[in-house]
Order: structure tokens, then C-alpha cells, then sequence
């Protein structure tokens, strides 16, 4: 009898481990299949900034999270986040200053596409005054 339960378990634990692996595969085959989506390396920030609406001049307040030569995510101050997907935007962090558009608006705040790539000295500047520790 304790030699069915110890078999039965060690075939549990195989399957576990197959699962796991198919998994593990699966997620590699889908890193591989959605790297064309990413242009350019992210990096974690935490930069204090003001992104500014162009259809309205309104300026929100709030911190950039997140930051590549193409992209970056800015969380509001604000307590609630409108949907914005589409709209136009500057982006103002010290003497920077970018434009994008909002694609995506998520409780982690918004996804912002940059029109033009933030060049590699303003990508130095931000990685060594605002990189987030970790």
C-alpha cells in the first residue's frame, strides 16, 4: 500500500514537472515571438515629470517609471486615471523635453510612444540621475 501512495506521488511530481517545463517553453516561444514589439532596452526609473496635453495645454504631474530611447510609462499624481489612448502629448523631465502619444492607459499608469527617440545622451542623463535602485 505505501509503495502505491510513494508511486503515485512520484508521478505527480513528473507531471508537475513536465507542466512546468511546457510552460517554461511556452513563454520562451512567446518572449521570441513578441521581441519584434520592443525596439530598445527598458530601464526602471523613477524621474519626477510633467507631461503636458497638446489639445489642451493642461499639465499633469507625476513620475516616470519606466523609460526606452522609444517609450516610457508615466504614472499621475492624480488618484484616477482617465483614458487617454490616443492622445497627444509633450513629456518634460529638468531640460528634456519629448513628444508621444498615449497607447495605453492602465492602473500602472500611462503607455506613452515616443514620435522621436530620445538620443543617447539624454538616455545617459536619465539612467545616471534618476535609475531606480533596485
Amino acid at each position: 500500500m505505501q509503495q502505491n501512495h510513494t508511486s503515485q506521488e512520484e508521478a505527480k511530481i513528473a507531471a508537475n514537472k513536465k507542466h512546468a517545463e511546457l510552460l517554461q517553453k511556452r513563454l520562451e516561444k512567446d518572449k521570441e515571438k513578441n521581441a519584434h514589439k520592443r525596439a530598445f532596452e527598458r530601464h526602471s526609473v523613477f524621474a519626477v515629470a510633467t507631461m503636458v496635453l497638446n489639445n489642451n495645454s493642461q499639465e499633469v504631474e507625476g513620475v516616470i517609471a519606466e523609460i526606452s530611447q522609444g517609450g516610457l510609462r508615466f504614472r499621475p499624481a492624480s488618484l484616477f486615471l482617465l483614458d487617454r489612448n490616443g492622445e497627444n502629448i509633450s513629456m518634460i523631465l529638468d531640460d528634456i523635453n519629448v513628444s508621444g502619444i498615449i497607447r495605453a492607459s492602465r492602473a500602472d499608469g500611462y503607455g506613452i510612444q515616443l514620435l522621436d527617440k530620445i538620443n543617447p545622451s539624454e538616455m545617459a542623463y536619465i539612467l545616471r540621475n534618476y535609475k531606480a535602485k533596485n
